[in-house]
């Protein structure tokens, strides 16, 4: 049987009764582990995104934000993060040498108050092995898994021990997963399905295109949002300016392209050149803005109000 799914562009919300007296009123942060942040929406732990200086702007406003891990001492990360008075947030993978990189956290004393375990299809037995792995070495460190796409895929690795899952297999706009494989789940079908099956937060990674795909994705359950070419292309954005017939780009490249891996072996990723767009404080006031219109549009003061926001088809 061959079943339909939808994306963020295949739906819309339906307005209820507006009862703040303005959207400012509406009130757009979140408490996620430990912490409250102002938004519910973070820039992608790749390299062409983000890199130390992009992590300490976003913590120091109070928005929250993951290190990628491609090259990344962690040690060195979260101690200078946590000097300087800010929470550290690291990416690890399910090899040797994360091992390695928790062995000498531990041996450092250090416990980063966010761990991300970041692998392509996280519904695996390594993944497993080293969920486990964390949470009895780092019981103080609120774990994020990922990435899934499935119900069974999240209740399996809540069950392991993560207190966050991350969803979404092959929706962002540099990842060529399902051109190469065939696999790929929209985002919709994908956070609805995946939200409903746990008891823990839901992340929903990937195919933002629109600001108002936030709400969308709060409505069908997700607690938080990741994106990657919603952010790139700033100043406080990881990334190389490119200058071509004197206009000035910054390069954003997948995490499984070629030019994260250093080699073209298995590459489920591309690099394309986006405008080079000045400093992002712009993009981070349109965007609480915007969702503050859309809490107000949902009838409520607070995000809560979008968990019950109900939702049409629509045929493009």
């Amino acid at each position: 049987m061959i079943t339909t799914e939808l994306n963020y562009g295949d739906v819309y919300l339906v307005p209820k009764k507006t009862v703040v007296d303005s959207r400012k009123e509406c009130d757009t942060s979140v408490q996620f582990g430990p912490r409250r942040f102002d938004m519910p929406i973070y820039p992608s732990n790749m390299k062409s995104v983000v890199d130390e200086e992009t992590c300490e702007a976003f913590a120091r406003l109070g928005w929250f934000y993951t290190m990628h891990r491609f090259n990344v001492d962690a040690c060195r990360f979260t101690a200078a993060m946590q000097e300087k008075g800010l929470f550290a947030s690291i990416s690890v993978g399910v090899n040797e040498d994360t091992m390695q990189q928790l062995a000498e956290l531990k041996a450092a004393g250090l416990t980063p108050e966010y761990i991300t375990l970041d692998v392509a299809n996280a519904w695996c037995v390594k993944a497993e092995r080293m969920i486990k792995h964390i949470k009895q070495q780092f019981p103080g460190s609120f774990l994020i898994g990922g990435n899934i796409a499935t119900a069974e895929a999240a209740r399996d690795l809540e069950s392991w021990g993560c207190d966050a899952i991350k969803a979404g297999i092959a929706g962002g706009r540099v990842c060529i997963t399902k051109n190469k494989t065939g696999f790929h789940r929209p985002m919709v079908s994908t956070v609805k399905d995946c939200a409903a099956a746990v008891q823990v937060p839901v992340i929903a990674d990937g195919g933002i295109v629109e600001h108002g795909d936030m709400a969308k994705a709060l409505a069908c359950g997700a607690s938080m949002i990741m994106a990657g070419s919603l952010f790139a292309g700033y100043d406080e954005s990881a990334g190389e300016i490119v200058e071509i017939n004197g206009k000035h780009y910054k390069e954003y490249f997948g995490s499984a392209s070629q030019f994260n891996k250093g080699a073209y072996v298995n590459v489920e990723g591309k690099k394309i050149l986006v405008e080079y767009k000045g400093s992002i404080g712009k993009l981070l006031r349109e965007l609480k803005e915007d969702l503050q219109s859309s809490v107000s549009y949902a009838g409520g003061r607070d995000l809560s109000a979008l968990k019950d926001a109900a939702m049409i088809q629509v045929y493009r």
